[in-house]
């Protein structure tokens, strides 16, 4: 479900015709050393399908039961700030997820793709809060950025 929307997802086998895209997707999901992948093509040659399908077949990760950057349990050394604070305190409980697919919106602004203070819980709280944006939710996870050509300089 997404913003209480039952959510279908094209099948990825059920993709035709795009054998080389669906490779490097498929390439770059079980090797995270590729990097990425810039798709390029005619509108309505299934980019964003094929990313979508590729999302919804992916397994199943541990991560960190709610940790912003899905950090990996068994990783110690990729864990994130909180994650290491939380450790030190007892251990950390695991949960499983499916890695999401997260879009990058045009009109993103730069505190919205790495974060910014939660200035409401510093005033309500005083105490300084980070509140982490896209690129922690697309840890582990599939960042997609549609009309790359459109973002701001400073983002693309």
């Amino acid at each position: 479900m997404a913003d209480g929307r039952l959510v279908h997802t094209f099948p990825f086998s059920a993709i035709v015709g795009q054998d080389i895209l669906k490779a490097a997707l498929l390439l770059n999901a079980v090797d995270s050393r590729v990097g990425g992948v810039l798709i390029r093509g005619e509108k309505g040659t299934a980019k964003s399908t094929a990313v979508r399908a590729l999302g919804s077949i992916l397994p199943e990760i541990d991560v960190v039961e709610g940790c912003a950057y899905s950090c990996d349990p068994s990783d110690p050394g990729s864990w994130c700030a909180q994650c290491r604070e939380r450790r030190e305190e007892g251990t950390l409980p695991r949960a499983k997820i499916r890695p999401r697919v997260v879009d990058l919106p045009v009109s993103a602004t730069e505190d919205r793709l790495v974060g910014t203070i939660d200035l409401e819980h510093a005033l309500k709280h005083g105490v300084r809060s980070f509140e982490p944006g896209l690129l922690a939710r697309a840890n582990r996870a599939i960042l997609y950025v549609d009309e790359v050509n459109l973002l701001d300089d400073h983002l693309g």
